[in-house]
Formats: C-alpha cells, sequence, structure tokens
C-alpha cells in the first residue's frame, strides 16, 4: 500500500509526542502556581493572597504535555530541589542543583517520624489557603508523580509530601513514605537509568491518585506541597502535581482511595431544581 509523506509525517509526530516529557514554564508567584494545581471545575476557590512559594526563582514551574511511555498527567506544577529547566534525556549521573531553600519544619518532622534522615537543603514549598464550594464535599482529589535521582543506588534518600490541614496524604500503597528507601526503591518505582523514559531523573514513581480529608461548609483549608533533598544537595528531585478537585469519601483519605467527584455547585443546583420538577409533577398527578 503506497503511504503518502503527509501520513508520515502524522505517524512520526504521534510517535515522538508518545515520549515527550513535558514543557516547563518556569514561574516564581504563587498565586500562578497554586492556580495551576486545579482541576477543570475543580470546586475549590483559592482565598486570594494566600499562596506562599518557598523556592527560588528557577526552582519550579508549570508544565504541559507530559506523557512518557505510559505515565501520563494533565498539565499543572512541577517542584524540584534544584531547577526545573531539566533535560527531556536522561543524559546525566546526576542532576545536583544547590538553590539554597531552608528545611521545612514540618517536612523535618515528618522525615523523623518515617526513621529518616532529618537533615533537608533545596526545600520547595507551595502552600495556599481554600475553600470547597460544594457543601457537601469533604475531601479533595488529585494526581502526583514524584522523581529522582537518588534511585536506585544512593544511601540517602529525598521525600516529599502532600499536607491539608498538616496531615499528610502523600504514601505510598503499601503505608511507606513516598521516597526511594534508604537506597532499596520498592515497587512504586519505574527505573529510567537506561533512559527508558525522556526526562532527566533515574527513577519515576507511578501516576498516584491521593484523596485528603477537608472541611466543608465555607470553612477555609490549607493546602500545602513539599519537596526537600535530603542528607546533601545533590541528586535532585521533583514533585508534579495536578487535578486538585473537590470530592466527598467516606474513608481516611491516601493513596488510590476510591471517592466520587461532586457536581460543581451549579450542577447541585440543576438536580435540585430537577428535584423540584419532579416533586411538583407528582403532587399534580395525586
Amino acid at each position: 500500500m503506497k503511504t503518502s509523506s503527509f501520513g508520515v509525517a502524522i505517524a512520526a509526530a504521534l510517535v515522538s509526542s508518545s515520549a515527550f516529557a513535558a514543557t516547563v514554564t518556569t514561574d516564581n508567584v504563587a498565586a500562578n502556581l497554586a492556580a495551576a494545581t486545579l482541576g477543570a471545575s475543580s470546586g475549590i476557590t483559592i482565598q486570594s493572597g494566600s499562596e506562599t512559594l518557598g523556592g527560588v526563582a528557577t526552582q519550579q514551574g508549570t508544565y504541559a504535555g507530559f506523557d512518557q511511555n505510559g505515565l501520563t498527567m494533565s498539565d499543572g506544577v512541577v517542584l524540584t530541589t534544584g531547577s526545573a529547566a531539566f533535560g527531556t534525556d536522561n543524559t546525566s549521573s546526576s542532576i545536583s542543583n544547590t538553590t539554597g531553600t531552608a528545611a521545612y519544619q514540618p517536612m523535618v518532622d515528618l522525615a523523623a517520624a518515617n526513621a529518616l534522615s532529618t537533615v533537608q537543603n533545596d526545600t520547595n514549598v507551595l502552600s495556599f489557603d481554600f475553600i470547597l464550594d460544594n457543601a457537601l464535599a469533604n475531601a479533595v482529589t488529585g494526581q502526583f508523580l514524584f522523581a529522582t535521582d537518588e534511585f536506585p543506588d544512593q544511601s540517602v534518600t529525598d521525600i516529599m509530601a502532600i499536607f491539608v490541614n498538616g496531615v499528610n496524604y502523600a504514601f505510598f500503597p503499601n503505608g511507606d513514605l513516598v521516597s526511594n528507601q534508604s537506597g532499596n526503591p520498592n515497587d512504586f518505582f519505574n527505573d529510567n537509568t537506561a533512559n527508558a523514559f525522556s526526562i532527566e531523573w533515574d527513577g519515576l514513581t507511578d501516576v498516584f491518585t491521593f484523596t485528603a480529608l477537608a472541611n466543608g461548609g465555607n470553612a477555609i483549608n490549607n493546602i500545602t506541597f513539599a519537596v526537600a533533598d535530603t542528607s546533601d544537595s545533590g541528586y535532585d528531585s521533583a514533585l508534579f502535581i495536578t487535578g486538585l478537585q473537590s470530592t466527598t469519601t467516606s474513608g481516611s483519605g491516601g493513596i488510590g482511595e476510591t471517592s466520587t467527584v461532586p457536581l460543581p455547585a451549579a450542577g447541585w443546583l440543576l438536580l435540585a431544581g430537577l428535584g423540584g420538577i419532579a416533586g411538583l409533577r407528582r403532587r399534580r398527578r395525586a
């Protein structure tokens, strides 16, 4: 069968895009980054002026087009312990940039509680307050991926956290803190030491969905995303975040918990209106 040059070009474009890491735009405006973590029709209102950022100018940004051989994420935010201008090939034995940002005490406490080193450097923290728009919602959900050059053979381990109202909800399904556990990686990392993925880091976790409990009824909640180098300032790591939405859950939160994403406020009003119409019709029939 004869193949047109146009068809070949389209096929080549599709193949190349399937292994495309991401396009990153560095940004150090906390309000921009906070807004970029939200999913479409998120049901979340960020409290303007509450947004804070702990990274230096080039340490974080927004990303688009993350597609890594089956690891795909919608557009969102990346926080790194070095530079957000990372490569699209694992060409370096170590991606290491020193930013000098100070340790974040809740992360230090989290490491101590999980028997990991409490010496942390180059910490990157994005935090903001929010309200759940729907009074029936009681949680938030989103997706994240953790990438690190500590994988698989370093004797120290970088860590990350997702705190909602002070509680970390970022653990692997087996209960381990999301990290390269003391140079002994578990089943939740994908090996990139042979450049299987078009991205700089030696190891990438799967894309995980987390659910975190939050307060409804117009209560103000806080969410904080954090990542840090541990014990040294080298062998950097990164946290990708996307799709933050309000949700309802009957569980206690965590990784992979089944939840039901509620309709936006307008959707609930529509359902209420339809219910009222149905009730009126029943009364008329009676």
